[in-house]
């Protein structure tokens, strides 16, 4: 709020630097969900000097005098083809696996030295690469940067490559303009095959579901749900007022200012058919099954007090990084279905947890599921160096049942690759219920956020605005009101491609 003298409240900017630092899940559509640490050279494979796969200092960081001899020492020898990877799976579980991929790599193609290049600040690094000239061979992209750069000429079409490279479409879970042009509808349900022309592979793949402590739930008396359609909004609304203990610390649930992962599934969930309509000229939040599925988890905070306020979540959450690992949530509607690495080894055996069924909203409508992939992209750098089936070779291996069959040990993301996602290992526990990621994956009602090259400035403005309804500063409605309208006017300047067409083809 705007205080008096023109300047923002004391208790505003708290809220909001809170939310800023909760609401993780913007962060992560925008930095490609990827990790920000980046690894030392230290930490690289031990791969024969023939087949080295090596990593170099961060994009824009000074390389340490040790960092350098060691890339020295691991130079191709001559007649082997080096390709630049950048990627941000670095760290943590995504690292883990990827670690071990480059070394697997390198043994099955011994003719190709990868030069892993990590970076933090994937966006914006790699536009400027871009511009200068300078990018990599491949590199690990959002959906809508894909979009944005490729109207700039900055990838290479790999199908006839990928063709001969043995490539089965069928494999692998498909979002539609990732990295195949395809400008279709946005709402479902979506094609199921890979089509239209490819610029790269599906690699890391996002979705969001339901977590639930079970210990919270059994000693509330709370019967989790076990199978599809067993429960509803008010059945959820019934759970948080029994598990909600303020004396013990305990909440109900968790709801947040979380985009991709929370609110728009539950608008999906309660109707919306897609976020924006046809024309490109306005976001889909002045209807009633947007506002009411927003207000429904805002309520959670103000109205039912079932769930902790922004700036209470990160003491709770302590040592343990956020209040759901810290065993004081319990149900979480998140994106954390799909990387339960990241919770595994914080929660430990402190209590049992499970993923869930989807929550029915409406009597016969689906349950909403939002989905994103961060591909590996190929590059026009690759055309220009003669590389584009050892690029296309990279990309594939990282999408492979091998590769995405690690993933889902580790479990840094979802598989891509359906096999994958069905091995035992990815179906394991903990957590509990894992067989629920694969019935969300395979929903044919999931919908994706991308379809514009400005998604970015438009999802950032429009948050800022939302963030006065998570913060308690306005009621939800209002804040659904003031982003409707920004909507409208950012997208009346949009002169980008309309990607949408009435009547997609679907195989």
């Amino acid at each position: 709020m705007i205080g008096k003298q023109g300047g923002l409240s004391r208790r505003r900017a708290l809220r909001l630097a809170v939310v800023a630092a909760a609401g993780t899940a913007g962060a992560a559509v925008l930095a490609a969900c990827g990790e920000t640490k980046a690894v030392s050279t230290a930490a690289a494979t031990a791969a024969p000097a023939e087949k080295a796969v090596t990593t170099v200092a961060p994009v824009g960081t000074a390389a340490a005098p040790a960092a350098a001899a060691t890339a020295a020492a691991a130079a191709p020898k001559p007649g082997i083809v080096q390709i630049r990877f950048v990627t941000d799976h670095t760290a943590g579980p995504r690292g883990k696996a990827m670690q071990w991929g480059m070394a697997k790599f390198s043994e099955l193609r011994p003719d190709v030295f990868v030069k892993l290049e990590p970076v933090a600040d994937l966006i914006d690094s790699l536009a400027i690469q871009f511009a200068a000239g300078t990018a990599p061979h491949v590199a690990l992209l959002s959906q809508s940067d894909f979009i944005r750069f490729k109207e700039q000429g900055a990838f290479t079409e790999i199908s006839g490559v990928l063709t001969k490279l043995g490539l089965v479409k069928t494999d692998y879970y498909f979002i539609t303009d990732a990295y195949t042009d395809n400008k279709i509808d946005h709402s479902f349900p979506q094609p199921m095959e890979m089509q239209g022309p490819q610029y790269g592979m599906p690699f890391q793949t996002a979705i969001n579901g339901f977590l639930a402590n079970i210990n919270i739930a059994e000693a509330a008396g709370v019967t989790l749900p076990a199978s599809e359609g067993s429960w509803t909004w008010a059945d959820w609304t019934e759970f948080d007022k029994k598990m909600t203990n303020v004396d013990k610390g305990l909440y109900g649930t968790w709801a947040r200012d979380d985009y991709e992962f929370q609110y728009m599934p539950q608008m999906y969930s309660n109707g919306l058919k897609k976020p924006f309509n046809d024309s490109l000229t306005k976001t889909m939040y002045d209807l009633p099954e947007s506002v009411e599925a927003f207000k429904y988890l805002v309520d959670k905070i103000y109205v039912h007090k079932t769930s902790p306020l922004a700036e209470q979540t990160k003491a709770m959450g302590g040592e343990f990084g956020d209040p759901f690992n810290a065993g004081k949530i319990g149900i979480w509607a998140s994106g954390r279905v799909y990387s339960t690495g990241f919770s595994n080894p914080v929660i430990k055996d402190r209590f049992k947890y499970t993923l869930l069924p989807e929550v029915e909203a409406k009597k016969g409508m689906p349950p909403g599921h939002s989905w994103n992939d961060q591909p590996n992209l190929v590059t026009n750098a690759a055309a220009r160096t003669g590389t584009e089936e050892q690029s296309a070779a990279l990309a594939l291996f990282l999408a492979s049942e091998l590769y995405q069959g690690r993933v889902g040990i580790d479990r840094g993301h979802m598989p891509v690759h359906k096999k994958a996602m069905a091995a035992p290992d990815s179906m394991a526990p903990p957590p509990e219920g894992m067989k629920w990621l694969k019935v969300y994956a395979d929903r044919t009602d999931k919908r994706s956020l991308y379809p514009f090259s400005s998604w970015r400035e438009w999802f950032l403005q429009t948050r800022a605005l939302l963030q006065k309804a998570w913060v308690g500063e306005q009621k939800p409605e209002q804040a659904m009101e003031a982003a409707q309208a920004w909507g409208v006017r950012h997208l009346s300047g949009y002169t980008g491609p309309k990607p949408f067409v009435k009547t997609p083809v679907y195989p």
